[in-house]
């Protein structure tokens, strides 16, 4: 196990690499740069094009690529992901200041996306072709088309218009004020979960009605064990592996998510940073950002691998 979970977080030093060098250079592809969002005035226009050509040659904006390129991966690989000229401060301190609302966001799609799918799923197995099946799978489906920045308006009208609610204005640190904050993420992680949720759901049924078939489930019944019992201890875990697989490809895909829902509810994450920090072509905290959430999410698949072998003890990682 150590020696599988070393070659793992060995094999994140390439990928990171490759993670790293692509959002570079694709960021200098994108028009614009710091120094010219440094020297707007109040009304939108350039201060002066003398002031930008002296702030890129302070930011170091004028230095070949290649420089750059060498400048920034170096400062990377001792810890330092850059300094941030529009915000002034570094990159790894508006992160750390606004990864507590992402994190906890998806954490609790991936909650609801579980609570969800894994007794619709099963349910729809065991009541297949029945109107309950017919319900669920009308659910998933639904799920699946709708997408998911459309249900949270939906929601954060239904909640304002209908129930006169609206989240708490003032953003509040989860460990000083675990209520207020749940108030602001329940309704968005809802919204992203379902997403989640409807495919959960139909890979659940579909793995559930192929277990049930299997001899060892057969046998089980046979030996006069409960329904439930043999539902529960038997066919449920490994109908829930392939989730495990699932939830490991939509993790990306719940920090996507999050990107719109945090912009909509208001939320102040990583989410909404990065769509401020692309407005201002602030590249260095763009960048920072990127290569975060990407460190993130092979760090999950790596969880995700392990969970497989809690789940069903016969795999052998080594």
């Amino acid at each position: 196990m150590r020696g599988y979970i070393l070659r793992r977080l060995l094999l994140l030093i390439p990928n990171v690499f490759i993670l790293a060098t692509s959002i570079f250079f694709l960021m200098r592809v994108v028009p614009g740069d710091a120094a010219i969002a440094l020297n707007l005035t109040g009304d939108g226009t350039i201060l002066s094009w003398e002031a930008v050509e002296q702030t890129r040659e302070n930011l170091g904006l004028n230095d070949p690529i290649w420089i750059q390129y060498g400048r920034w991966m170096g400062n990377m690989l001792k810890g330092d992901l850059g300094y941030s000229p529009l915000r002034q401060l570094n990159v790894s301190e508006i992160i750390l200041a606004k990864a507590e609302v992402t994190f906890l966001l998806a954490f609790l799609a991936v909650i609801w996306g579980v609570l969800f799918s894994i007794p619709l799923g099963i349910i729809a197995a065991l009541k297949r072709g029945s109107w309950i099946d017919q319900l669920i799978r009308t659910f998933s489906v639904g799920g699946l088309s709708v997408p998911n920045f459309w249900l949270g308006i939906l929601i954060l009208l239904m909640l304002v218009h209908w129930f006169k609610w609206s989240p708490p204005i003032f953003q509040t640190d989860f460990l000083d004020d675990p209520l207020n904050q749940m108030k602001r993420l329940i309704w968005p992680s809802v919204a992203i979960g379902i997403s989640f949720a409807a495919i959960a759901t139909r890979l659940i049924r579909s793995t559930m009605l192929e277990v049930l078939n299997q001899d060892y489930v057969r046998t089980a019944r046979a030996k006069g064990l409960h329904r439930n019992r043999v539902i529960l201890r038997h066919a449920a875990p490994n109908a829930i592996l392939p989730v495990l697989t699932l939830s490991s490809l939509l993790f990306a895909g719940l920090l996507g998510g999050a990107v719109v829902l945090e912009n909509l509810f208001a939320l102040p994450g990583m989410g909404q940073q990065i769509v401020n920090a692309i407005g201002t072509r602030d590249t260095v905290l763009v960048q920072g950002i990127v290569v975060t959430l990407g460190v993130l999410v092979m760090l999950w698949n790596l969880v995700i691998d392990l969970l497989y072998v809690v789940v069903d003890p016969r795999i052998k990682l080594d």
